[in-house]
């Protein structure tokens, strides 16, 4: 009889048995040639489970297992988190079409011109201007050979940059001058008026020793400030501070700095050469600080050399150790009940704007000891600021005070810089090996 007859023989039952037992299922034994009717006779002796894949011959899928509670709360937050992050999406994409939206209609209209109301009177109230005049290094001499060519320094050309100063003062204080005529001139006499010989070097090469660079110093200071005096119809006070290389003792003292300094002794010359002029007042005050006021705005003038901080820092240079000394200079009048509105120093020969104030140029200009430091070199220049009684300091003017005849750093930049560049490298060939 056939596999697929009523009745199987005894072999073919027993393979049937056996495979049921094993775990076979109806469509891998439908495939042997056993029929449905068949395989549910055969579990049903077997004592085996009967179920509905009997009459469509698919295989009985077993239970799924229970869902894991963990799994649930993780897919359930997962949920969460993507219709936030959804919605957050939408919310965006609503504002970007209403700020869209917003622009375009902007466009629409051009928007009208408003008319600002001039205040009733105006405010001309007079300026003072204050100039600080530091880093002379009268009687140095830098090298132009030594600086490739870039700047030069000495007695010749101290006079004639110092001149270009106060003429440039003057102008600025007369002819590109607007409003009411200034009030008031202070100058600050800076510090370190004089090369001075507190370095071998510089007492080896110095164009002048100290006493005569003093000499020579105060009465080209005495013309610049007559010739301001005659150019304007405010007063003028001078102020003189020390500097480290004015000083006259070979290591820096702190007792009489002032009184022993070459740099007051500059202002001593200036003071006799003008006695008698009206409108010239001097203060030379014993302390290294000078602190006085500016339309109540309080002005602290100190040469920087003593501001509690020396010293650069890497590739910032000196603007770090600067703001840290004005830091602290604001910290010690703070304790002192004294607010500084404005600081003045020099002593770094570069010029600065800082949090709390100004650093300087020098007359000199770059040297062979900024060369051996690498310092960017800076122009020969000094710093010009005016003062408003009710908005403080309103103008900050650098005025440089070198030529082209002096060095390259003066020379104008070509017309065609932006297209060309300045400094041409040579074309290296490299040969094959």
């Amino acid at each position: 009889m056939s596999a697929r007859g009523r009745h199987l023989s005894d072999e073919r039952r027993a393979a049937l048995e056996s495979a049921l037992k094993d775990g076979a299922g109806y469509n891998d034994l439908r495939l042997v040639g056993f029929s449905p009717s068949t395989i549910s006779r055969a579990k049903a002796r077997l004592g085996l489970r009967r179920d509905d894949t009997a009459a469509t011959g698919k295989e009985a899928v077993p239970p799924s297992a229970p869902a894991d509670p963990v799994e649930i709360a993780r897919l359930k937050g997962r949920v969460s988190a993507l219709t936030a992050e959804n919605k957050t999406l939408a919310d965006r994409a609503r504002k970007a079409e209403d700020l869209r939206a917003g622009l375009f209609g902007l466009t629409e209209t051009p928007p009208d011109p408003v008319a600002f109301r001039a205040p009733e009177g105006g405010d001309g109230g007079a300026e003072t201007i204050v100039l600080f005049l530091s880093d002379l290094h009268w009687g140095e001499v830098v090298s132009l050979p030594a600086m490739d060519g870039l700047n030069s320094f000495d007695l010749e050309i101290a006079r004639a940059r110092l001149g270009r100063y106060f003429q440039t003062v003057a102008d600025l204080a007369t002819k590109h001058w607007t409003g009411p005529a200034p009030a008031r001139l202070i100058l600050v006499l800076g510090g370190d008026l004089v090369s001075g010989e507190i370095h071998a070097e510089l007492a080896k090469t110095n164009e002048a020793k100290a006493l005569p660079a003093v000499k020579d110093l105060a009465s080209h200071l005495a013309e610049g400030v007559a010739l301001l005096r005659r150019r304007l119809s405010c007063p003028i006070d001078v102020v003189s501070l020390a500097g480290n290389h004015g000083r006259s003792t070979l290591k820096p003292e702190s007792k009489e700095s002032a009184e022993t300094s070459y740099d007051i002794l500059v202002s001593d010359f200036l003071e006799m050469a003008l006695r008698g002029r009206d409108g010239i007042a001097f203060w030379v005050p014993s302390s290294v600080d000078a602190v006085f006021s500016v339309y109540g705005w309080r002005v602290l003038a100190t040469h920087g050399d003593r501001i509690g901080s020396r010293g650069g820092t890497g590739f910032i240079g000196p603007a770090a150790t600067a703001a840290r000394g004005m830091k602290r200079l604001v910290a010690d009048y703070a304790a002192r009940g004294v607010h500084l509105d404005l600081i003045m120093i020099g002593h770094f020969h570069t010029p600065l704007m800082l949090e709390e104030g100004f650093v300087n140029g020098c007359l000199p200009g770059p040297s062979e000891y900024s060369r051996d430091g690498r310092f960017r070199p800076a122009p020969a220049r000094q710093i010009w600021l005016t003062i408003h009684p009710r908005r403080g300091v309103t103008a900050t003017r650098w005025i440089n005070v070198g030529s082209p005849s002096e060095g390259a750093l003066y020379a104008p930049p070509p017309e065609d810089r932006e297209l060309r560049p300045r400094w041409r490298v040579p074309a290296v060939s490299v040969p094959r090996e």
